[in-house]
């Protein structure tokens, strides 16, 4: 393991203690400011009058399990490296699960629970009117700038932190190239390409398996 990738882990093992610890202060202090909006918060996308299999915070639970139990399989390939990357995407992009440190924040904050907490930055195209709904870029940035104005500036340097930029967007744009060495991100439209390796890949994706799971 060459030093890059031994320092990436030590700091991945600092970040787990810290977004445990911080992830609680959260949560204690919402439960101790309105323990039922507390309890609403723990209920993500709870609005309209929808049936079972029709929420993507559930969904995205469900995911989890399911893509974790694909990736270990044995043998790994060329595939299973492309499911893991859509998988860090999709775990960077589960707006709907967000809603609820959203709402701790919220509440923690001394507001009340929101069934549509980040409705403020849904944009509306100009020409079609369609609803656009905000990427992981705008949610994370919300949701550091909200713990960073109530006092929680550890958490907010967790959440920044949680997703690597250049690998999301990279699996968004389909602006990558699985090979031997690792992941090669082109950044075709300008920028410095960029080789993720293997080993840094995993210690990259293990801390937002971590994220989702301490929230889970």
């Amino acid at each position: 393991m060459d030093s890059k990738i031994e320092r990436l882990v030590e700091e991945n093992q600092r970040y787990y203690e810290l977004l445990d610890r911080c992830l609680r202060g959260l949560f204690d202090k919402a439960r101790d400011i309105n323990e039922l909006h507390f309890a609403f918060s723990l209920s993500p996308e709870f609005r309209g009058a929808q049936d079972v299999g029709w929420n993507t915070a559930h969904d995205a639970i469900n995911a989890f399990d399911e893509y974790l139990k694909f990736i270990n399989e044995k043998p790994f390939s060329s595939l299973k490296a492309r499911v893991a990357l859509s998988f860090y995407a999709h775990l960077s992009e589960a707006a709907g699960f967000y809603e609820i440190p959203k709402n701790m924040l919220r509440v923690a904050g001394g507001e009340q629970y929101s069934m549509w907490p980040f409705l403020n930055l849904v944009e509306t195209h100009k020409k079609t009117g369609v609803r656009i709904a905000p990427n992981a870029n705008k949610i994370i940035r919300d949701l550091v700038g909200h713990a960073e104005t109530i006092g929680f500036s550890e958490l907010a340097g967790c959440i920044r932190d949680a997703f690597d930029p250049d690998l999301r967007n990279g699996y968004a744009h389909a602006d990558y190239v699985i090979w031997s060495d690792g992941i090669r991100l082109r950044k075709r439209n300008g920028g410095q390409p960029r080789l993720v390796s293997w080993e840094e890949f995993n210690v990259r994706f293990e801390r937002g398996i971590i994220f989702f799971k301490m929230i889970r």
